[in-house]
């Protein structure tokens, strides 16, 4: 990760979040005197730390594990976003809220925008936060406007501004960004009612803003947000139908199918509605050769006939997702992959296969491939959810006290800097099944963490 500035958002972030020290601490550690340290955390974005002062910041990131790198990319975005305050960043930029005609009325107290802005003093009132090495970081702005006019750079920054939030998402987790997503989404909708769009430009602008619902809805589905997330996934549908973009309709559509089947689980949703969802995203797509979208359509539908209780239709399912992903790795090069396509592989196919199993009440086969998949690498948020549903399906089979083992490593990681409401949702069988006085410490620390969630 780089911090192109250092201002108090990020040395209280790198101070209390990564290292988890004192302002004493962190001034002997590094060097420096403690007022000095308090001096840093006040520093506004106008006139961020500049030579030896930065210096030392660099090099105490670069000092970070995994871990705590990750606790700090949260802390950064969190303060960023405004995500949980009522009020401005300590030492950071001020919270400010338009209050012309038409401005849009958002519950995050940071505005967020994808706009580019041109005049000279705007480089004071942003703090771009790059993450993974890349330029795909999060814009804040203190004030937003709407161009008189919308080009092609304009729709090339919403989705890159999309790309951004697809690239962190796996680190922090969709609770993290879901309200900020959403803001850029009302954003893009009011630009496109609102302003002039070169013809050319035009479509690409709008495939962007459905994209950018579609996000949104993933990120408010994994803060286990259902509400927000169905009226985002209808925004992306509505757009795609608009500029007739099949892809985003198709990924539209598989979004939809995995809420449902999860509400279905809970007695909300009828799995039947998911299967549809399934048929039309194959309908959208029956003409793209073979392709990672062909197998998550069938992994998709494999869910779907289990949570209906058909074992065949299932095992059918099943089988033609493995296929489809042996001809994607054969016919599909990875660089041509769509980015939000790139997630699927043997391993998420497996993943769906082991929730079919556990949907159809065979607990053992499902903990069997729950295992397989919890051992292999993938991104920090699909890595902690892959472990839930394992600590979930050993409590399935009896096994509470690996479950319980397995599931306050989950925590740990969610209490790291992700945040995933849905994962915590899956681990509610092994809350349930904690009922031994020896599993008091879990009790307390899930209890703890889902009231923070």
């Amino acid at each position: 990760m780089i911090v192109s500035k250092w201002t108090g958002v990020e040395v209280r972030a790198l101070r209390t979040a990564a290292c988890r020290m004192t302002q004493e601490e962190f001034a002997e550690v590094l060097g420096f005197q403690p007022p000095t340290v308090r001096k840093w955390e006040r520093t506004p974005a106008s006139r961020p730390l500049r030579g030896q002062s930065a210096a030392a910041m660099d090099t105490q990131l670069a000092s970070l594990d995994a871990a705590q790198l990750a606790r700090f990319e949260a802390t950064v975005i969190e303060a960023l976003l405004g995500v949980g305050s009522t009020g401005g960043v300590d030492g950071g930029m001020p919270v400010t809220k338009r209050d012309r005609p038409g401005a849009i009325e958002s519950d995050v107290t940071h505005q967020v925008g994808w706009e580019h802005v041109a005049e000279k003093d705007d480089d004071m009132k942003r703090r771009q936060l790059l993450v993974g090495g890349t330029a795909a970081g999060l814009t804040v702005l203190a004030h937003q406007h709407f161009p008189a006019r919308i080009g092609m750079s304009d729709a090339e920054r919403l989705a890159e501004r999309v790309d951004g939030y697809v690239t962190i998402e796996q680190k922090v987790g969709g609770g993290a960004l879901a309200t900020a997503a959403r803001t850029d989404l009302e954003h893009a909708k009011m630009v496109l009612a609102t302003s002039e769009i070169d013809s050319v430009a035009a479509p690409v602008f709008t495939s962007a803003a459905g994209n950018m619902a579609v996000t949104a809805g993933w990120l408010f589905y994994d803060a286990d947000d259902q509400r927000a997330a169905t009226r985002c996934y209808s925004d992306a549908m509505a757009l795609a139908n608009h500029v007739g973009d099949d892809e985003l309709a198709a990924h539209t559509c598989l979004n939809v199918a995995l809420q449902t089947i999860a509400q279905a689980r809970r007695g909300e949703a009828h799995p039947q509605y998911a299967l549809r969802s399934t048929l039309r995203a194959a309908d959208l797509t029956r003409r793209q050769s073979s392709g990672r979208i062909h197998a998550l359509i069938a992994s998709r539908q494999a869910t779907a006939y289990a949570c209906l209780g058909d074992r065949s239709a299932f095992t059918r399912a099943v089988a033609t997702a493995w296929r489809e992903m042996d001809l994607a790795y054969d016919h599909e090069p990875f660089e041509r992959c769509p980015d939000w396509l790139k997630f699927m592989c043997h391993n998420e196919v497996r993943y769906h296969e082991a929730c079919g199993y556990s949907y159809l009440g065979e607990a053992s086969r499902a903990t069997e491939l729950f295992e397989q998949v919890a051992t292999e690498r993938a991104g920090q948020r699909n890595s902690a959810t892959y472990r839930a549903w394992l600590a979930s399906s050993l409590a399935e089979v009896g096994d509470i006290d690996d479950a319980i083992t397995v599931a306050t490593d989950v925590i740990a990681n969610l209490a790291d800097g992700i945040s995933s409401s849905r994962t915590l949702r899956v681990l509610e069988p092994v809350r349930a099944a904690a009922t031994n006085p020896r599993h008091e410490d879990f009790q307390e620390r899930y209890d703890q963490f889902s009231v923070r969630v």
